[in-house]
């Protein structure tokens, strides 16, 4: 199933170094950048080392992914693997038991790169979430709306364009 998602950047991320400083600030962004049922692939040696700090930097990794409601379906040898469910009510859970801070509510109509990380998670719902894309299929043949929300029309992404 994971070689499937493997072709979407969006829907898997594969690491092999330490994400944990500044609270998890980098696995917080990973968050904000990883879609529902997306997979985060993590090989380093806090996934299987016993020595040295390894074991408290896997404690703390465990918990920042179960506040965020990701899911670990494996580990073995030295990669672990969680998914992000879409779970909003275990988020909002954990926000409210104070398990990790929620973002303030963010304008998706405005571009999402090049902004400072954010020690926090965002909450997003089917209803109002630009984030949510077409179908695979439609991608490559169908003008998204979101692109007309960062200033893109379609003439800048059509071939017939002179």
């Amino acid at each position: 199933m994971i070689h499937e998602t493997a072709r979407y950047s969006d829907r898997l991320v594969y690491c092999q170094f330490i994400l944990f400083f500044a609270d998890g600030i980098l696995l917080k962004e990973l968050n904000r950048l990883l879609r529902f049922n997306g997979y985060f692939v993590y090989s380093a040696p806090p996934a299987y080392r016993k020595d040295k700090d390894y074991p408290v930097i896997w404690d703390k990794l465990m918990n920042l992914t179960t506040a965020m409601c990701w899911r670990l379906i494996a580990r073995q040898v030295q990669t672990a693997i969680w998914i992000k469910e879409n779970n909003q009510s275990c988020l909002l859970h954990n926000v409210e038991k104070k398990h990790i801070n929620l973002c303030d509510a963010v304008d998706d109509s405005k571009p999402s790169w090049n902004i400072q990380l954010k020690n926090c998670v965002l909450v997003r719902n089917s209803k109002t979430d630009s984030y949510k894309l077409l179908p695979t299929h439609e991608r490559h043949s169908v003008f998204s709306e979101n692109l007309n929300m960062i200033g893109l029309s379609t003439f800048f992404c059509t071939s017939e364009r002179s």
